[in-house]
């Protein structure tokens, strides 16, 4: 009888997790519609950082690889992801990748995203997102349904690779390693 309602626990117990992620799958699928395809033209931006300067997109384009990561201070899967950007960006800045941190909360979070990127050490930019009558300009553009979002810009001018969810690090350092190439 122990034996019967051990099993029952334990086929309970995987029938939720194969449920949650069958659904975490379909949810990364779905945001993942409609985002800017590879191989498209990048979409223009001018956003500023948090030292206030002026970060325009065509002005890096060609010379350099472009790593724009989408995400938020109250995404958790954005938090286990940054630590990856920072390696990413620490390993490829001097081999011609720019990374940016386009953040969505806006400057009224200011100072909790500058506290953040401070207590971990993040050598990456932030942008501030530009919201225009509620909506994100940037993000938008580029089709960007969930955070954590990425898009890779290639040193070709062309949109190389896309992702939403937290990135896979291997499969991340292969698309920058083949954007950095191109």
């Amino acid at each position: 009888m122990m034996k019967l309602k051990k099993l029952s626990v334990l086929l309970i117990a995987a029938l939720m997790i194969f449920t949650t992620a069958a659904a975490f799958a379909k949810s990364v699928e779905e945001a993942s519609e409609g985002m800017i395809a590879v191989g498209a033209d990048p979409i223009p931006f001018s956003l500023i950082d948090l030292d206030g300067n002026t970060i325009v997109l065509e002005e890096m384009l060609g010379e350099k690889a472009v790593l724009l990561v989408f995400w938020s201070l109250f995404c958790g899967p954005c938090q286990k992801e940054l630590p990856l950007v920072d390696t990413i960006s620490n390993t490829y800045k001097d081999k011609g990748l720019n990374v940016y941190a386009v953040n969505l909360d806006g400057p009224r979070r200011g100072r909790a995203v500058r506290k953040y990127m401070s207590k971990n050490e993040f050598t990456f930019s932030v942008l501030w997102e530009q919201i225009e009558d509620s909506a994100y300009v940037t993000a938008d553009a580029y089709g960007v349904n969930g955070t954590p979002s990425i898009v890779l810009i290639g040193k070709n001018k062309k949109i190389s690779y896309v992702h939403v969810g937290q990135a896979n690090e291997v499969e991340l350092d292969k698309a920058v390693q083949e954007a950095l190439a191109d």
